[in-house]
C-alpha cells in the first residue's frame, strides 16, 4: 500500500517576530527560585514591573512552615498579604516600578521557600481560556500569537516612550549646561572687573599702577586684565609698604 504523505512542515518564523520574542521573551517567561529562610527571618525579592502588566505568583514552604507574604507596589502600598504554608496571588499593576514579595517565617525552624512568577503573556492561562470558549488547539495557538504580537506592540510604544523622554532629558541638561556655563564667565568678568576696580581706587601714585600693568607693554594684555589673586595681595603688600 502507498505509504501515506508526509505532514506538512509548519511555515518557520518571521526573523524579526523571533528576535523580538527573544528580547521581550524575559519579560513574560516564568521565574521560579528557591531559597533558604532562617527561623524568625524575612527576606524580601524585587521585580520591575509596568503599569496594568498581569502577575501571578505562587509560593510554598517545602517544609511545611508557616510564612507570612506581604507584596508592595514602589508607592509602598500592599497588594497583598496573607499567613500560610503555601498559596498564590495575582493582580495587576497600577504603576510602573519594583514590586516587593516578603517572605517571614514565623516559626522557630529554618526552611526552604519556592516562588514562581509569571508577568505579562506568561501570566495568562489559555488552558481555561480554551475550556471556556471551547476552543480547538489551532485556534488557541492563534489566539496566543495575537496576544504575543500585541504584547511586541506595546513593549515597541514603551520604548519610544522612553526613548523621546530621554532625548528630552538630555536637550534640557545641555540646555542648563550651557546657561549656567555663561552665567560662571560673567561671574568671572564680575569678580576680576571689581578686583581692578578696587585696586586702582587703593594705588596711591600712578607709578605702582604703570609696574603692576607692565605685562600689557609686553603683549600680555589678557592676563592683564584677569589678573590672579596672588598676584593683586603682592601688589597691595608693596603699596602698603610703599606708603610707609
Amino acid at each position: 500500500p502507498p505509504s501515506p504523505p508526509a505532514p506538512t512542515p509548519a511555515p518557520p518564523m518571521h526573523p524579526a517576530l523571533l528576535f523580538s520574542l527573544l528580547l521581550l521573551g524575559p519579560r513574560w517567561v516564568a521565574q521560579g527560585i528557591h531559597f533558604d529562610l532562617n527561623a524568625r527571618a524575612q527576606k524580601c525579592l524585587g521585580e520591575e514591573v509596568e503599569a496594568n502588566d498581569l502577575v501571578v505568583a505562587k509560593y510554598k514552604s517545602m517544609d511545611g512552615r508557616t510564612l507570612t507574604v506581604t507584596v508592595t507596589d514602589t508607592a509602598g502600598q500592599q497588594l497583598h498579604s496573607k499567613t500560610t504554608s503555601s498559596g498564590k496571588y495575582t493582580l495587576t499593576a497600577k504603576r510602573n516600578g519594583e514590586h516587593r514579595t516578603c517572605f517571614f517565617n514565623t516559626e522557630a525552624l529554618p526552611t526552604t521557600v519556592e516562588f514562581e512568577v509569571k508577568r505579562g503573556i506568561g501570566a495568562k492561562d489559555y488552558s481555561d481560556i480554551a475550556q471556556k470558549d471551547s476552543l480547538k488547539p489551532l485556534e488557541l495557538e492563534l489566539l496566543r500569537l495575537e496576544d504575543i504580537i500585541k504584547y511586541i506592540q506595546e513593549e515597541f510604544k514603551r520604548l519610544e516612550e522612553n526613548e523621546s523622554e530621554q532625548a528630552r532629558i538630555n536637550a534640557s541638561t545641555n540646555s542648563r549646561v550651557f546657561w549656567l556655563s555663561i552665567f560662571s564667565m560673567l561671574c568671572i568678568v564680575g569678580v576680576n572687573a571689581g578686583q581692578i576696580y578696587f585696586l586702582v581706587q587703593y594705588v596711591p601714585t600712578p607709578t605702582i599702577l604703570i609696574h603692576h600693568f607692565s605685562c600689557c607693554r609686553m603683549g600680555y594684555a589678557f592676563r592683564c586684565i584677569f589678573s590672579s589673586d596672588i598676584d593683586i595681595l603682592a601688589t597691595l603688600v608693596g603699596l602698603q609698604v610703599f606708603s610707609r
